[in-house]
């Protein structure tokens, strides 16, 4: 279910409807509907053919495949990905005045 919410997600994001992702990547909207709810499990060609459609994501993002990010991380990208133009300036420049390095 990960692959469809993430899928759902970042269409959304995008303001497109589900109609629209489908025509851009190839598939039925039913089709591409049962991917987003986990009903259907999509082959790997459907898989890079929606990662293309999104913007040419890296299909392991939309899997789940976040080398060296925590969860928490993930929650602030989602969250981020989500805001608008204004909260994503501020957030950005919070970080940069109070982010540190982290120690290895």
């Amino acid at each position: 279910m990960q692959f469809g919410s993430e899928v759902r997600r970042r269409r959304q994001a995008l303001g497109w409807t589900l109609e629209d992702l489908a025509d851009r990547c190839k598939v039925t909207p039913h089709h591409l509907s049962a991917i987003e709810t986990g009903k259907s499990d999509p082959h790997l060609s459907t898989i890079i053919a929606i990662a293309k459609a999104l913007g040419r994501v890296p299909p392991g993002q939309l899997l789940g495949a976040t080398d060296g990010v925590s969860p928490a991380a993930m929650e602030v990208a989602r969250l981020y990905d989500g805001a608008i133009d204004d909260v994503r300036d501020g957030v950005i420049k919070i970080l940069r005045a109070t982010g540190r390095p982290r120690r290895s």
